[in-house]
């Protein structure tokens, strides 16, 4: 039996034991570790190595965040996917939804009955759940991939199931993209923006403008000498260079140069803006886990 302060006893059960209480001396200290800026070199570098053979190469910093599981932020988990010519890999995810990019060579990705075939430059969302099917043809593949892993094993939660999760399977082709991005660029505006972008979306989340009810996902460009103005948000971001020489990022007065396919974390709210010194347009593919924030109507954008 637990006794109170006025000498009132209450029963103890393996319920009442599980109960942990703060007060103001020490409910207010939470510290939980900070989302690093980091940017992935080695895994780049072993996804495009020909000996690597067909493989699933996570971008894992769950050493720095104190995670129990693969994250690259506490949301999300990238990773590189090479699948060797004529080849096959199978990914058993647990998450809510699924971003995969095509950076080189072609052949299919499938989930369940939906089987869509693509090409170097081409995006697909899929619905969480169920096995994911690329295949390799002709020659090796490198795929970049984004998911809300994390956002659910925090929970402790499985898949939706396939058939009845809001999102859907959509294939984003790279040479559509491109042209709409290219019009985007030749339009004239006085409007402050952090870039000329193409965002995607479907009806499964077009509420938050995101590409699942998670993750945003947007292809981004900035001209040469450009500079993209400082700004911040809550959401983390992952930056994946697909093009561009001399550019760099400045996060809260640090410099990360940018590497050609490697990807970059900006960890959340912190100040940062893009720059582009080289003689080529940058392009970037950025995904966030902005949907969760913009659903909590937190997303906290702002210039400073």
């Amino acid at each position: 039996m637990n006794t109170t302060t006025d000498g009132l006893s209450l029963p103890n059960t393996p319920y009442t034991s599980r109960a942990v209480y703060l007060t103001p001396s020490n409910g207010f200290g939470t510290q939980l570790p900070k989302v690093p800026a980091h940017i992935f070199i080695t895994e780049r570098d072993q996804a495009f190595n020909s000996s690597t053979g067909t493989a699933i190469i996570n971008l894992d910093l769950s050493d720095k965040l104190k995670t129990e599981y693969p994250a690259t932020t506490p949301n999300l988990l990238a990773r590189y996917v090479r699948v060797k010519a004529g080849e096959t890999q199978c990914l058993n995810l647990t998450s809510a939804g699924e971003v995969y990019y095509l950076l080189e060579g072609a052949g299919s990705i499938a989930k369940g009955e939906d089987l869509i075939n693509w090409v170097e430059g081409d995006s697909v969302c899929l619905p969480g759940g169920d096995k994911t099917v690329i295949t390799a043809k002709d020659t090796d593949c490198v795929i970049y991939s984004v998911t809300d892993e994390p956002a659910l094993s925090w929970h402790g939660a499985e898949s939706p199931a396939t058939k009845s999760g809001p999102i859907e399977a959509v294939h984003y082709p790279g040479d559509e993209v491109m042209r709409l991005l290219s019009d985007v660029q030749q339009r004239e505006t006085k409007e402050e923006m952090t870039g000329r972008f193409v965002l995607f979306t479907n009806a499964g989340a077009q509420v938050t403008k995101t590409v699942t009810r998670t993750i945003g996902l947007a292809i981004n460009s900035l001209e040469p000498g450009g500079i993209q103005t400082p700004h911040r948000h809550n959401s983390a971001a992952l930056t994946l260079c697909l093009g561009g020489s001399d550019v760099y990022s400045m996060i809260e007065g640090e410099k990360v140069q940018w590497q050609r396919h490697a990807v970059m974390v900006t960890p959340p709210a912190e100040l940062h803006a893009h720059h582009n010194e080289g003689e080529d347009m940058m392009l970037s593919l950025v995904a966030q886990d902005g949907g969760l924030f913009y659903n909590a109507r937190a997303i906290g954008f702002s210039f400073d």
